[in-house]
């Protein structure tokens, strides 16, 4: 059994099993009541396509010494779910503190202000509340954003910067460095031109190239997300020069695809020792509709574009992928290790809560699957981490929690009061290192949609994950009809951590599987409306 398998196995079972996961050297908060009184700084951190792949998170091949400070510095949550793993659906429903049906966007091309216009903000509502809010990077799905990336969040208008370092010029298409690969972009576009597609360029160039991975011999700042760092940290100073609480937002591009990042962050991995996921096959028992082909990764030029649900990327490609996945972490990770500094040298770490999230976890060949998409463990569980006044130090927690309890946990912390949109529970009583002190619900919630008819609903306990498959246009604001139930998934990660299969069906589980739709069914019909 290879050595990462040995870890994600050792992981999950602890997970499975409800191990609390305190620390040997965890500290005690300050009860959190007697810190709420006033409003705090929050500094919100997001990782676009970041899954647990990390030291802190148990992976002690990856160099990742920034998130594992930000770990000892508060709460790493080890069983954290995404309402819908994809991009814009999820940073809707963290935004907002609604899940996607109530937000009712479900792809990348929906804004909730145009879908849901009754709802608010989070930086938006933090602004009726007398905070400064402003915001770098990615933090809503552009694509599916209103004006401004969302003007109405920001006091101070969000910022795309593009700096980069002039020793190496603006990459191609926001992306690559590569001399040569810039020289032949430049001349496909050149190309595209003489042939009237105006407008179109970027299309024709990327269906004739498209590296999926560069490692080039550049500065962090040759790139989107060291520009982001260097403007953030400029933020922070002007935030701290005036007389308001403040909430930056911070979004990182990476390790979103193409998996490039600067050759000395490749370095610190040899490909030649990297392990490939420890269960590549598609599992027994599962229904075909919790597959996909990875459209996104097939759409580079260096992938097969032919390859179908249960194909396998040659394994030298394999690993050349998640070579670069784990790159940009560590690139990220370097990022995350700036703004801390500035944070600290700011003398702003006592009164600001850093909370550090990722939009959606990440196939890297489990199930066959790359990129997310999917009800699987995989695509659904992130990294979820909070330090701050008020949050005790190097402290793990197994209970399941979500996206849509970031919005009311960070107002808890803040002592700003919850507005009633919110769907979500406060995370606070999770983190003043007390092993006693809990939240009364035991699970959390995902789902995905498949074709335009079918919805798939996932419930995640400690050890268990069930999933519905819902057709006829289904959704949890309509009355719940079992006959459009197509497909039903249970996995046991006490007994199978990598989903090898599906147990809906095994006559031992017939007791879990009624108690887990007793619990989805309740959530979808009377809890979440």
């Amino acid at each position: 059994m290879s050595a990462i398998r040995s870890v994600i196995i050792l992981f999950l079972i602890s997970v499975a099993m409800g191990v609390s996961c305190q620390s040997a050297e965890k500290t005690t908060a300050t009860p959190i009541t007697k810190v709420t009184g006033k409003a705090r700084n929050i500094l919100f951190i997001a990782v676009d396509d970041l899954k647990p792949l990390l030291n802190n998170y148990g992976f002690s091949q990856m160099h990742t010494p920034n998130f594992d400070r930000l770990a000892s510095m508060g709460i790493s949550f080890e069983n954290a779910q995404v309402q819908y793993a994809v991009c814009g659906p999820s940073r809707a429903s963290i935004m907002t503190g609604a899940y996607p049906d109530r937000t009712k966007v479900w792809d990348l091309h929906t804004d909730f202000r145009k879908s849901a216009p009754d709802l608010m903000s989070m930086p938006e509502y933090l602004i009726t509340q007398g905070y400064e809010t402003t915001a770098v990077g990615k933090i809503y799905h552009k694509g599916s954003t209103a004006p401004g990336h969302d003007g109405k969040s920001w006091s101070i208008p969000h910022v795309l910067p593009d700096n980069y370092d002039p020793a190496y010029g603006e990459p191609a298409f926001s992306y690559y460095q590569n001399p040569e690969t810039k020289a032949q972009m430049t001349k496909l576009v050149e190309e595209a031109r003489a042939k009237g597609k105006k407008g179109k360029q970027r299309g024709y160039v990327f269906k004739r190239l498209k590296p999926s991975t560069e490692s080039m011999n550049v500065s962090d700042e040759a790139y989107q997300d060291g520009l982001y760092t260097q403007e953030a940290i400029k933020r922070l100073g002007e935030l701290k020069a005036g007389n308001k609480p403040f909430l930056l937002a911070l979004g990182y591009q990476k390790p979103h695809l193409p998996f490039i990042a600067p050759k000395k962050y490749w370095d610190l991995y040899d490909r030649d020792k990297i392990d490939l996921s420890g269960f590549r096959e598609l599992s027994d028992g599962t229904p075909k509709i919790a597959y996909h082909s990875f459209g996104e990764l097939r759409a580079f030029s260096d992938i097969d574009n032919d390859l179908k649900v249960g194909d396998q990327i040659s394994e030298d490609k394999q690993r050349e992928l998640i070579h670069g996945y784990m790159a940009c972490v560590s690139y990220i990770d370097a990022q995350i290790g700036k703004v801390l500094d500035a944070l600290e040298e700011m003398d702003l770490t006592e009164n600001t809560v850093v909370m550090l999230w990722g939009d959606h976890g990440y196939h890297l060949g489990d199930h066959s699957l790359w990129c997310k998409h999917s009800n699987f463990e995989q695509a659904t569980r992130i990294p979820l981490m909070f330090a701050g006044p008020g949050i005790a130090k190097n402290v793990r927690s197994a209970v399941p929690v979500e996206l849509v309890d970031v919005f009311p946990t960070l107002f808890d912390l803040c002592g700003v009061k919850i507005p009633a949109q919110v769907q979500g529970k406060s995370l606070v009583p999770l983190m003043d290192g007390n092993d006693a002190t809990g939240i009364a619900t035991d699970y959390a919630i995902s789902q995905y949609r498949r074709r335009k008819d079918v919805m798939g609903y996932s419930i995640r306990t400690e050890r268990y994950r069930y999933t519905e498959w819902h057709e006829n246009n289904y959704r949890s604001f309509k009355p719940y009809q079992q006959e459009n139930i197509m497909a039903v998934e249970l996995y046991d990660y006490q007994s199978d951590p990598l989903e090898t299969r599906n147990w809906a069906k095994d006559k031992a589980y017939a007791e879990t599987v009624s108690l887990m739709k007793e619990k989805l069914k309740k959530h979808l019909e009377t809890d979440r409306k």
